[in-house]
């Protein structure tokens, strides 16, 4: 995962800290702010998976669309 995160610059920001993985374990959470993006870091993982002859298990991956707008009246 190290590999896969040099040099990107993705993710969504949450109190001040930009987050775009969370780990525990063997299992990892990819995050990001668009679709777009997470396909960009999902290739990225995919080309260095490869790289140490791992590959990702589509068939348990699971995806998640979470959107919120938050309105602030005065």
């Amino acid at each position: 995962m190290r590999q896969v995160l040099d040099n990107w610059d993705g993710g969504v920001t949450i109190g001040g800290s930009k987050i775009s993985n969370l780990r525990f374990v063997d299992d990892t959470t990819l995050i990001a702010a668009s679709q777009e993006e997470l396909v960009a870091l999902l290739n990225i993982l995919e080309q260095r998976s490869a790289e140490y002859g791992l590959g990702i298990k589509y068939n348990k991956t699971k995806d998640m669309i979470v959107e919120s707008t938050i309105i602030i009246e005065k």
